[in-house]
């Protein structure tokens, strides 16, 4: 018997939001394409000097196992570098900064 008994649902609530609402594709390591929620928000780090975007990309975390700070998701057909740490919820969820390779 499983430690986790709801394991299984929280896997399966976690395909079905990736099903209802991603807004992009991603692929790690060539494997392959899985939906995910992507997200830009505007920021303004130097004021109004520059401009810039937060990116995030939210998805489960067993899609992209071994995933740390510095790996590359391919997002959409860009290459996007996680920055920071990859700290899952408690249902396996995580939500990654990342930022697009030059």
């Amino acid at each position: 018997m499983s430690l986790a008994p709801f394991a299984a649902l929280q896997a399966r609530a976690n395909r079905a939001v990736l099903s209802r609402l991603s807004n992009a594709t991603a692929s790690y390591l060539g494997g392959q394409p899985f939906g995910v929620l992507f997200e830009r928000t505007p920021t303004e780090p130097f004021g109004e000097v520059l401009d810039a975007s937060a990116r995030t990309c939210s998805l489960d975390l067993a899609l992209v196992p071994g995933i740390a700070a510095g790996g590359i998701l391919v997002i959409n057909g860009t290459n996007y570098r996680v920055s920071g740490g990859v700290e899952p919820d408690e249902t396996g969820w995580v939500r990654l900064q990342v930022f697009p390779e030059a």
